[in-house]
């Protein structure tokens, strides 16, 4: 049964075979949910605080693109009050102890390590929705 709360995701990756990973993965967990996806952290930041796309509830940011890496982002983000209610969740091959920490101090709310199989992805995007959900 999915849960009676729409979700608005949206994915900053500047790969675009991970959005569709996501949206595989997204459509195979019981939720109901609407999805952006921005392939730079500029086009992000531009269409929310412009209001050309809605604000996300959630939005999973990937650590490592060029020009603007995913600590960035969150910098940035963190200077408008209109991301504030935005849950961020670092979404990367790899995170360093010494990145998690600027994340947190940051607000981040969580980090997950790409998973290699669609159905780890399942579980990890259930668990975060889930606890979305709940919060």
């Amino acid at each position: 049964m999915k849960n009676s709360k729409k979700i608005d995701i949206a994915l900053v990756d500047d790969d675009s075979d991970e959005k569709f990973i996501f949206q595989i993965a997204l459509n195979e967990i019981d939720v109901d949910y609407s999805f952006q996806y921005f392939s730079t952290p500029k086009d992000f930041l531009d269409s929310i605080k412009n209001g050309r796309k809605k604000r996300p509830d959630i939005v999973f940011i990937d650590m490592h693109m060029p020009l603007t890496n995913g600590l960035e982002l969150v910098q940035e983000m963190r200077k408008y009050s209109n991301f504030d209610q935005i849950k961020s969740v670092i979404y990367s091959n790899s995170v360093s102890e010494v990145v998690i920490k600027a994340f947190k101090s940051l607000g981040t709310s969580d980090f997950i390590i790409k998973p290699p199989e669609i159905s780890e992805m399942k579980a990890v995007l259930k668990r975060l929705i889930d606890n979305f959900v709940k919060a």
